[in-house]
């Protein structure tokens, strides 16, 4: 982040900066993905606009100059962690869902599938969790980052060229997906491939594999189901899986005041991208149920518990994992499973009391 010279002394102080002497700040907001995602969309279209209007409404003297870069334009999905630890981007959309070895923490979500499609409740008890267990924010401080913000997406299910029925389709068919997801093909006889929302459209059209797991509002902006076009209801679960973080030394120059407005966009910047998901979500799986040739299936809960009861205990074995190097796992487990039932969530499956 630079700062202009008139403003340097003032904006590390943080003190209000007269007009004589304003200062004007260059920050970059880089995400490797582009802005058909609504977490980037909202980064885009409200977080930058609001903090601006809020500095400008509070009669904090400050300019901020964007530099906005997405797509992959300045660090690609898998990288903007490390842009934003070097500096070279001041804020960054970081898909936790990419880092289960940099972000171990953030993953519970994922080995623990099948407990609600509600982008909120998520969201809220990973907030919780944030709050309550130190562990959870040093992750990101180990990377020179603060999280400002998380975020949810709507609930996973299977895209694919053929129709999931049952637990039994999938045995012998390649599925794609990434991170955590990965696991969710362990004891179904499914073969997994590690690949990204980037890769789905051609990795199907090309035949890599013949289907791939993904949430319902991603299906319109990248036209999945013109490859694949059976969409298996199978409802995983909604899940944490991205946050907006910013650079440790870029936040510590900014004006406590500033800083307080960054805190406050970022909540509600969060909000909104949880309440558009859920809402995107159910009006994406409306329309392309319109569409000829597209199948929407739905699964019942007692097929989905036989997925569930042919994993393995992937949140035990996960929360082993965790305290072997020395995190707390336990402990994130227990918490996240005891918030998701005090929402009313009611799992087909206990991951942490078997």
């Amino acid at each position: 982040m630079a700062i202009s010279a008139t403003g340097v002394a003032l904006l590390s102080s943080g003190l209000m900066i007269s007009s004589a002497s304003a200062a004007t700040i260059n920050m970059t907001v880089a995400a490797g993905q582009p802005p058909h995602l609504l977490g980037i969309k909202f980064i885009r279209d409200y977080f930058i606009p609001e903090v601006d209007k809020r500095i400008a409404a509070a009669g904090i003297d400050l300019k901020i100059k964007w530099t906005q870069a997405y797509a992959g334009s300045l660090c690609k999905p898998t990288k903007c962690i490390f842009a934003v630890q070097d500096g070279i981007v001041d804020i960054g959309f970081v898909p936790t869902i990419f880092h289960p070895d940099k972000l171990p923490l953030e993953g519970i979500g994922f080995v623990t599938p099948f407990l609600t499609d509600q982008v909120k409740i998520v969201t809220d008890v990973m907030d919780d969790l944030h709050r309550t267990i130190p562990e959870m924010s040093k992750q990101y401080e180990k990377y020179n980052q603060i999280r400002l913000a998380g975020g949810g997406i709507d609930t996973f299910n299977v895209v694919a060229k053929f129709p999931i029925r049952t637990v039994d389709d999938v045995k012998g068919h390649k599925i794609g997906t990434a991170g955590g997801a990965l696991a969710w093909m362990r004891g179904t006889g499914a073969v997994p491939v590690h690949s990204n929302m980037m890769e789905y459209y051609n990795s199907t059209k090309t035949g890599v594999y013949e289907g791939f797991i993904v949430f319902p509002s991603a299906l319109l902006p990248f036209k999945y189901t013109e490859v694949a076009p059976y969409v298996n209801l199978w409802n995983f679960g909604a899940q944490y899986s991205q946050a907006m973080t910013m650079n440790k030394n870029s936040f510590a120059k900014l004006p406590p005041a500033v800083q307080k407005i960054f805190r406050e966009v970022a909540a509600i910047y969060q909000q909104k991208n949880d309440g558009g998901y859920q809402a995107f979500s159910a009006q994406s799986l409306a329309k392309v149920a319109k569409v000829p040739g597209i199948h929407l299936i739905e699964i019942g809960d007692k097929e989905r518990r036989r997925w569930a009861m042919a994993m393995p205990n992937l949140a035990k074995e996960w929360a082993a994992t965790m305290e072997k190097q020395g995190l707390p796992g336990n402990k994130v487990l227990k918490a996240y499973m005891d918030g998701v039932r005090a929402a009313g969530i009611k799992p087909i499956r206990n991951w942490d009391t078997e």
